[in-house]
């Protein structure tokens, strides 16, 4: 079963903000970066989690412990124990981690913004030949309910000439997302 793509991309935004607020701690020099870095590792870690992607969550857990190697005076990538200059080096390993945990999180986002694009690309002319069929109206108020909505896909998934094309589109997409997309593309 496809996951829900519009639930994952809110909670990426929200952890991408939450990114943003840590490199800008990063920036000002402020002394709780430390604790912004961990924090910010942690949320990335639980959300990976909970959304079901362990290879990521697996990343956001090697970054981590990059970052606790560097606050323990522990060289990440050697493996040398650092003497002088540790604050500088534990730093430096906190804007790596800051930077690829963010990347990371773009090109997560990236691709279900796209994967979106394309549900909506392929939705579009099913739900032109709705209208035209007459199975719904072009002129949706701003809103649409979900008992018009369920309706609505009930009778694409049973026409004969929409039927391939909607369990085309159910095999690439929640039907949460089919949905949202279908209300979006109606108002």
């Amino acid at each position: 079963m496809p996951a829900f793509l519009h639930g994952r991309v809110q909670r990426l935004e929200a952890l991408l903000t939450t990114s943003s607020a840590a490199l800008g701690t990063y920036n000002r020099f402020d002394l709780d970066l430390p604790d912004v870095v961990v924090s910010f590792l942690d949320s990335a870690i639980e959300s990976h989690r909970a959304l079901g992607l362990p290879d990521v969550e697996n990343e956001m857990l090697a970054l981590k412990s990059q970052y606790v190697s560097a606050q323990r005076g522990v060289q990440p990538f050697t493996l040398e124990q650092v003497t002088t200059r540790r604050r500088e080096m534990a730093r430096s390993i906190a804007l790596r981690v800051l930077l690829d945990s963010a990347a990371r999180l773009r090109d997560e986002l990236a691709a279900d913004h796209q994967s979106l694009d394309d549900g909506r690309t392929q939705l579009r002319p099913i739900v032109l030949s709705a209208i035209h069929k007459g199975f719904t109206s072009a002129d949706h108020q701003p809103t649409i309910t979900q008992a018009e909505l369920d309706a609505l896909w009930a009778a694409i998934t049973i026409d004969a000439d929409l039927q391939l094309a909607a369990r085309q589109l159910t095999m690439q997409l929640s039907q949460p997302d089919i949905q949202l997309l279908l209300a979006e593309l109606l108002a």
